[in-house]
């Protein structure tokens, strides 16, 4: 289904959100075995909680079949490295050893964060489809290391649609630099979660500080019920 350049209000937490779907994207932040599944490395090596996660799941489907219905552009990023972790920094390697998993540590589902292993790859309830972008990156944010600005210029899109995982990390470190290259960003709040409702509800919080200078989030509910 291809969209008018129709101009849409959304209701959000703060300030209206005005949508062109014509012009927007869906972005599906790394939906990973290792980060939502009980059986992945978060949840079988490091006992996180993925409650919230797979509380949230059914509500991600439910948008991206309307996305798909609408048209739009969905892309599906994994936080992932090359298997020579070539592309791992420094920083980040440091980082993720103080925080006791290193990236390429080995897990039920293969080596973390590593690309080609199964713990890797999307969830099989939200498989991607032929259309859809896979975009591997190396960073926290999906801007970071990868062709996502250029190829959202090129598809001239100015609007995304944010969900994920986990809330307080990649989706708020995507979010916030899309905002500052320029694209009007909707959190959808009930399709993103976290290991830890406390800091899935920080997340929230730091966006929803300065009265709407920082960001615009809503529901899938609230999202569905007013674009059809």
């Amino acid at each position: 289904m291809n969209q008018p350049f129709v101009k849409q209000m959304i209701s959000t937490r703060q300030h209206p959100f005005e949508i062109v779907l014509a012009q927007t994207a869906l972005l599906v932040i790394d939906m990973q075995v290792d980060f939502c599944d009980r059986f992945g490395f978060c949840s079988f090596n490091l006992k996180a909680d993925v409650s919230m996660i797979q509380t949230m799941i059914p509500r991600l489907q439910q948008v991206l079949d309307w996305a798909r219905r609408q048209g739009l552009w969905i892309i599906y990023t994994r936080e992932s490295h090359k298997p020579n972790l070539s592309d791992l920094s420094f920083s980040k390697q440091l980082r993720y050893m103080n925080a006791g998993y290193p990236v390429g540590s080995r897990g039920k589902q293969g080596r973390f964060l590593i690309q080609g292993e199964a713990g890797t790859e999307i969830i099989s309830e939200l498989a991607p489809q032929a259309a859809d972008w896979e975009l591997d990156k190396p960073a926290q944010s999906a801007f970071v290391g990868t062709l996502l600005e250029q190829q959202l210029r090129d598809r001239n899109i100015t609007h995304l649609l944010i969900t994920g995982v986990t809330t307080e990390c990649c989706v708020l470190g995507t979010y916030r630099q899309a905002n500052d290259l320029g694209f009007y960003s909707l959190l959808l709040e009930d399709c993103c979660a976290a290991f830890d409702v406390a800091a899935h509800e920080a997340a929230i919080a730091v966006l929803l500080a300065e009265n709407g200078a920082i960001g615009w989030i809503t529901t899938s509910e609230q999202l569905l019920q007013t674009v059809q």
